[in-house]
């Protein structure tokens, strides 16, 4: 159940490796955005933790620093 949690800006954060709190919340605003095309129903701030790591890591959250360096 833990991958259908909402993560906020500072979870995104954390996942992405430390990345600005500028670019996390561009990239919840990003992910939201294709998750509403596809009819999905989003949550202003917050992002599926399952969503954000199959878009951006493959399914994986180890590879999560790698990305905002």
């Amino acid at each position: 159940m833990d991958d259908y949690k909402l993560l906020g800006k500072d979870e995104v954060r954390e996942v992405m490796g430390g990345c600005s709190g500028q670019m996390a919340y561009r990239v919840i605003q990003e992910l939201n955005s294709e998750l509403r095309e596809k009819g999905i129903a989003t949550v202003q701030g917050g992002v599926s933790k399952k969503y954000l790591l199959e878009r951006y890591f493959g399914g994986t959250e180890e590879r999560g620093a790698e990305q905002c360096r």
